[in-house]
């Protein structure tokens, strides 16, 4: 996993990863709603540039609207995160996890996650399945696709993403 360090590094790290790696897929999670909120939009058009395809980053991007703790969040509890701000959101990742004052820090996060068990993760998959899909509209995630493709023996939707890839080849 590398961390782009920001929205505007995400296509040229992919680029560089799908070229140079040996990974048999690359993909790619980010938020939808920080601002500049073009940039998503940027990241997908410059994916499918990139691969020729229409469609490309469909294939290949995971996104979290408005943020990647919608998500996380879905472990404790049904919530719709109004903003990706840590600091509008920190009262409920406090109620859900007991993880004072978040900011997103190492240790906090690290916190987070040790308080994810089995039994929780089964309730964020059921919870994520009632949100949209739609990556335009709040509250809004893809990955529960690709967790039923992460979990799964049959790593044929692998092929699938890359034929998608290389479709005009």
């Amino acid at each position: 996993m590398v961390n782009a360090g920001g929205n505007g590094n995400i296509p040229a790290r992919y680029q560089d990863k799908y070229q140079n790696d040996t990974s048999d897929v690359v993909l790619i999670f980010c938020d939808t709603d920080k601002k500049p909120y073009e940039q998503y939009e940027d990241i997908k058009r410059k994916i499918n540039e990139f691969h020729g395809v229409d469609n490309a980053a469909d294939a290949v991007v995971i996104f979290g609207n408005p943020c990647t703790m919608q998500i996380v969040i879905e472990h404790w509890q049904e919530v719709k995160l109004k903003s990706p701000a840590k600091s509008v959101n920190a009262p409920i990742i406090q109620e859900c996890t007991g993880v004072e004052n978040y900011k997103g820090r190492e240790d906090q996060r690290k916190a987070m996650m040790d308080k994810i068990t089995s039994a929780n993760y089964e309730d964020m998959k059921e919870r994520i399945g009632r949100l949209s899909v739609v990556d335009t509209e709040k509250n809004s995630s893809n990955i529960g696709s690709f967790l039923k493709d992460f979990e799964s023996e049959d790593d044929s939707w692998i092929e699938l993403i890359n034929k998608k890839l290389n479709e005009n080849e």
